[in-house]
């Protein structure tokens, strides 16, 4: 039997639960603090989520004060299908968030930090800026929850094996 491809709806309801069924958000949705905003993502996917809070504050502190002193226009956790499709998205999910979107509408380049965007990618998450329809808001995690748990502390910090790793040691 083919891989699911990880970010696909599929992949999505074999590791991170049925969005549809009764009792989902309850059970497997939280409210995390990310950049001044309350965001609410899957429980299993919090840690991958703070990483990428970490990566905004360490890579592009000046980006990061921005959008905590900005406008509300972030998003997160949402039951909704993929725009003209029937398909679950991502958001429905717990496993994406948007930042910053009246700077980074759909279609656009927008405006995000190169650095936080590579070492996103780089660790397992995808980016939407680099769609052919680019949605430089939109920011998904690929890594199931074993992986998530695996690499990083509580806290979205890397494990010492996984900074290792990271850094090149």
């Amino acid at each position: 039997m083919p891989e699911k491809v990880p970010g696909t709806p599929d992949w999505a309801l074999e590791h991170y639960g049925n969005a549809q069924k009764r009792g989902f958000l309850g059970r497997n949705v939280l409210k995390i603090e990310f950049l001044g905003r309350s965001m609410f993502v899957h429980r299993a996917a919090n840690r991958h989520f703070l990483r990428l809070e970490r990566l905004f504050e360490a890579r592009a502190p000046e980006y990061s004060a921005a959008v905590a002193a900005g406008e509300l226009d972030d998003w997160s956790y949402e039951n909704r299908n993929v725009r003209g499709s029937g398909l679950k998205s991502n958001h429905a999910f717990g496993i994406a968030i948007d930042i910053n979107a009246l700077a980074n509408p759909l279609g656009t380049a927008g405006d995000m930090p190169e650095a936080v965007v590579r070492q996103w990618e780089a660790e397992g998450g995808e980016w939407g800026g680099d769609w052919d329809r680019p949605d430089p808001m939109h920011f998904e995690t690929h890594l199931t929850p074993a992986q998530i748990r695996h690499r990083y502390r509580a806290d979205g910090a890397p494990r010492d094996w996984y900074l290792d790793k990271l850094v090149g040691g």
